[in-house]
């Protein structure tokens, strides 16, 4: 029998579903945790790319006969297509040269950056033009549905045009608009809203979305649809190993208005074009920033903050063929976090509290620095800096990547938080109610869990099993240490530290043991305290598994196991659960 058979309750993070985390034991579902975070997020995907809410913001996608509005056309369903379906429409002309002829969407929505998307195959004419119209601007391009190509785009960031065989393409624009309507028009030329009466095309699968680049597609009836980490959906996060973690964090916002949409931020001297690469995301939609002319070359942004709290900011780059750069706030003094791009090396600013380049994978990395903003206004910039990194980069001809900035209020970085015209506020993470009387034994057991929490802030939390009358086991994050606590009936029996003797933000086992006269905390293998005396529970005085403690000091914090026991294990045994 292993120790894991002698196991009540076994949460090794791999199955969840919206509002819930599933435990491997017990297998009656009385294990499971209730999980709430009433807003989107995003993780590190077992593929090692950062995953995100995706969606698609119209309604009736592939019905263009429903909710979409014809004008001097018609849509006939039933045609073949891009997916070998019969699920293609038929988009025709029935007016002749003289009147535009399109199928569109009458939309209300404020101003932001998206893409809309279509699938669409050459008729009896060549061209389709599509837009996005704000009311009196059309964003919009031509596309030729014979080899894929675009001509006479206006107002807008980027389009693009993707074979799917077939001669099928999937043809999408990109702007930073408010929109009223996404149209599409069969036309017979490039620059023309116009064709013969009968002019046709086949369209199928429209999309419009937030940001850069279109996803995957996904189908919508008579609502907007989500995929991703959308509201309440646990994130099993990949960014340490090939294991998931439970990543549980607390709220932040990222007060940058687009955290993707560079073209869009103050530029000195930079030459910016959309979507050149693949970003951590694994979609291409990283920005490729280039000095141009003569003076500082620079990518800024500028928001309001509260003068003396401590501020994060952040930002993922890829080398090209540039040596050093450098990333601060302009009206905070050493707050600066300076790179070479080249072997990833930093310096730290005198007033830089904390900051480090962390390694993403694919070449991408993401620097971040921790500040106390000296003003109202945080001057986030991003500089092009000599190769003796003595100065700002007079020259030209080299370039980096960069995807994903974020400024947040707090003493350390969190997950990213995308924007795409407003401020975006990531709520906490709540992880509750596993477990009842039946599945742990009040009298002797062992707690034991595995990870690291997000910081040495007093607020990232507890881990506790509890009960009425304020019966507690638990671990607790004190600063810099890890405590361990057992209160039967609110009076302590036990308490250990692990006094600095390891780093808490580093992923270690922890076991905490209660049994009458005899109780232990077990740290990597090692033990780390014990005590011979103390009262332990009465009967059924635990009944319920938390991630947080009595009140709202919820767990923020990298969960890799969490284990109970209803059974006080032997030396041995805890040794063997521990160690590393």
């Amino acid at each position: 029998m292993s120790i894991y058979d002698k196991s009540s309750l076994v949460l090794i993070p791999s199955g969840t579903k919206t509002s819930k985390v599933y435990s491997q034991k017990p297998t009656n579902g009385d294990g499971d945790f209730d999980f709430t975070r009433s807003t989107a997020a995003t993780r590190i995907a077992a593929n090692g790319n950062i995953e995100k809410e995706t969606g698609n913001l119209l309604l009736q996608s592939n019905s263009f006969d429903t909710t979409w509005v014809t004008a001097n056309a018609s849509v006939t369903g039933g045609q073949s297509g891009y997916d070998g379906s019969s699920d293609a429409w038929l988009l025709q002309n029935n007016a002749g040269f003289t009147t535009t002829a399109n199928v569109r969407q009458n939309l209300s929505l404020g101003s932001s950056v998206r893409s809309f998307s279509v699938y669409a195959k050459q008729g009896n004419v060549d061209w389709m033009r599509i837009l996005m119209y704000d009311g009196s601007i059309p964003h919009q391009c031509w596309f030729n549905l014979t080899d894929g190509s675009t001509a006479n785009a206006s107002d807008i960031i980027d389009s693009k045009s993707t074979s799917v065989g077939g001669g099928w393409y999937r043809c999408e624009i990109l702007a930073n608009t408010n929109i009223e309507s996404t149209n599409i028009y069969p036309t017979s030329v490039a620059g023309s809203s116009f064709s013969d009466n009968g002019g046709n095309i086949l369209i199928q699968d429209a999309q419009l979305e937030q940001g850069l680049v279109a996803r995957d597609y996904i189908e919508t009836t008579t609502t907007a649809l989500y995929g991703g980490i959308t509201d309440n959906v646990p994130r099993l996060d990949y960014t340490d190993s090939s294991c998931p973690a439970l990543l549980l964090e607390p709220q932040r916002t990222n007060v940058l208005t687009n955290s993707e949409y560079v073209g869009g931020m103050t530029l000195q001297n930079i030459s910016a074009t959309a979507n050149a690469t693949t970003s951590p995301e694994g979609v291409g939609n990283a920005y490729e920033v280039e000095p141009t002319g003569t003076g500082f070359k620079t990518i800024g942004n500028f928001v309001s903050v509260t003068a003396n709290l401590t501020y994060t900011i952040s930002f993922f780059y890829k080398n090209v063929d540039h040596k050093n750069i450098g990333f601060y706030d302009n009206n905070t003094s050493g707050s600066e976090i300076q790179i070479n791009v080249q072997d990833n090396t930093f310096t730290l600013g005198s007033n830089v509290i904390n900051g480090n380049v962390e390694d993403y994978g694919n070449g991408w990395y993401r620097a971040y620095a921790t500040f106390a903003a000296s003003s109202g206004t945080l001057a986030n910039y991003l500089i092009f800096r000599n190769d003796s990194n003595s100065g700002s980069y007079t020259a030209t001809g080299s370039s980096i990547y960069v995807y994903g900035f974020q400024v947040e209020s707090g003493s350390y970085k969190t997950s990213y938080i995308p924007t795409y015209g407003t401020s975006v506020t990531r709520n906490a993470d709540s992880c509750l109610g596993a477990g009842n009387a039946s599945t742990f034994n009040s009298t002797e057991g062992v707690l034991y869990w595995e990870g690291s929490f997000d910081s040495t802030s007093t607020t990232a939390g507890a881990i506790a099993l509890i009960g009425a009358n304020s019966n507690r086991v638990q671990f607790y994050n004190s600063g810099s240490n890890v405590v361990a606590l057992i209160t039967p009936n609110g009076s302590t029996s036990f308490t250990a530290t692990t006094s600095g003797s390891v780093d808490i933000t580093s992923n270690h086992k922890y076991a905490v043991k209660w049994s009458l006269n005899d109780f232990a905390l077990w740290v990597d293998g090692v033990k780390i305290a014990t005590d011979t005396s103390g009262a332990t529970f009465n009967n059924d005085a635990l009944t319920e598994l938390r991630f947080s403690d009595f009140g709202a000091n919820y767990l923020y914090a990298n969960v890799k196991q969490v284990l109970t026991f209803n059974t006080a294990l032997s030396d041995a045994e805890l040794a063997t659960l521990t160690t590393i």
